[in-house]
């Protein structure tokens, strides 16, 4: 098993909870392990991490930069991460949390559905079995535009289906192709 492997868990247990900094979460790895790892390693396990979909690229904390008004380089240390989910539960959570009264609690949720939307989408196009002239932000509105127009129970039903075909459970590219396309016949 390459010694990348743990970094890799640690990595993935470092963020389960939260969005976080690449600086910080070597600066957590570092401090709770003790483990020396260098940075080659450290980016390749994030990089593996990114290509698998496990984590995604979250925001940037410019807090790293200390004060300089002058920005003139894209320092990777202020890349945030976060993990990927892509549970038919964590992903109901997600759509449970879009009805919050909470804005901040929406808005996050918003981010992290709109991402997993996307990558949804681009799984179809790389299919090849569906061609999206709309875009996938408009898509996304347009769904939970209908789903928000929905009444309580129909709108259950539905959270369910999206959240199943939003997945990676078996059969969900296909539920969700079919979601879109009855979500697109709705304009």
């Amino acid at each position: 098993m390459p010694k990348n492997y743990n970094l890799r868990k640690l990595i993935l247990e470092v963020l389960e909870n939260d969005e976080i900094s690449k600086k910080r979460i070597l600066e957590v790895i570092r401090s709770k392990s003790g483990i020396g790892t260098s940075d080659k390693t450290f980016n390749e396990s994030l990089m593996a991490l990114l290509r698998e979909g496990q984590i995604y690229i979250a925001d940037y904390d410019f807090t790293i930069y200390d004060g300089v008004k002058r920005i003139q380089s894209i320092r990777p240390e202020g890349i945030v991460f976060g993990v990927s989910r892509m549970d038919f539960v964590e992903i109901e959570t997600i759509l449970k949390q879009m009805e919050s009264k909470d804005h901040e609690e929406v808005y996050k949720a918003s981010k992290n559905l709109k991402r997993v939307f996307r990558r949804k989408i681009d799984e179809l196009q790389n299919e090849g079995t569906f061609n999206n002239p709309n875009g996938a932000d408009t898509l996304f509105n347009q769904t939970i535009f209908y789903m928000n127009s929905m009444g309580e129970e129909q709108k259950r039903s539905f959270r369910n289906k999206l959240a199943w075909g939003l997945s990676n459970n078996k059969g969900s590219l296909e539920l969700f192709k079919n979601i879109v396309s009855f979500v697109q016949s709705q304009e």
